[in-house]
Parts: structure tokens; C-alpha cells; sequence
């Protein structure tokens, strides 16, 4: 995952070699309708990605440490499109079990 800018308030495209913006728009609006802020009936699953705290903060402890402990609701649209582009290349689209197929 190449460094995001040092800072990131706005959207952030796709890495390269990846799944296409277009593919990224199909899993936001079937996890969240593009709610950055969008939290699941039990509340476990939070922002536009529906990252759980845990694995948000797995994913940030390794690569954006200043991220763990914040609430995926609470962090930017940028942060939260790197948060999922990170986590898509260290675990692939099956973290997103319904809405992973459209990464494929």
C-alpha cells in the first residue's frame, strides 16, 4: 500500500493493480449507501467500509498507528478509503463476506 498524503481530508483514489474506483463505489453502496458515518443495526460495524473496531485497529496498529483506538465513523472519507484499500491488499475482498464480491 504506497503512503497516503500526509494528510487526508478528501477521498482517495485506488491503488493501481487493484479493484477500479468503479468497483470500490459497488462495495461502499452495498455496506454502507456511502455513509462515511453508517453504523450497522448492532452497532459492531462502523463507517463506509463497516470495519469493526477490532479489525480497524489491527489494520492501523500495523500501518497507521495514530488510527487505532478512533472510531471508523470518526475518521476522514480519505482514511477510511486507505483504511479499506489497506486492508483489501493484507487479507483480499472476502473481509467484506456479502458486499466483497463486487472487488471481484
Amino acid at each position: 500500500m504506497p503512503n497516503p498524503p500526509a494528510q487526508v481530508d478528501g477521498r482517495v483514489p485506488p491503488p493501481a493493480g487493484g479493484p477500479t474506483a468503479a468497483q470500490w463505489n459497488a462495495l461502499r453502496r452495498c455496506e454502507s449507501t456511502h455513509n462515511y458515518r453508517a453504523i450497522s443495526p448492532s452497532g459492531l460495524y462502523r463507517g463506509a467500509y463497516q470495519f469493526s473496531q477490532q479489525t480497524w485497529d489491527w489494520v492501523a496498529g500495523i500501518h497507521w498507528p495514530f488510527l487505532v483506538g478512533i472510531d471508523p465513523i470518526d475518521a476522514s472519507p480519505g482514511w477510511q478509503d486507505v483504511m479499506a484499500y489497506t486492508l483489501y491488499a493484507m487479507r483480499g475482498w472476502d473481509q467484506w463476506p456479502i458486499c466483497g464480491k463486487n472487488l471481484l
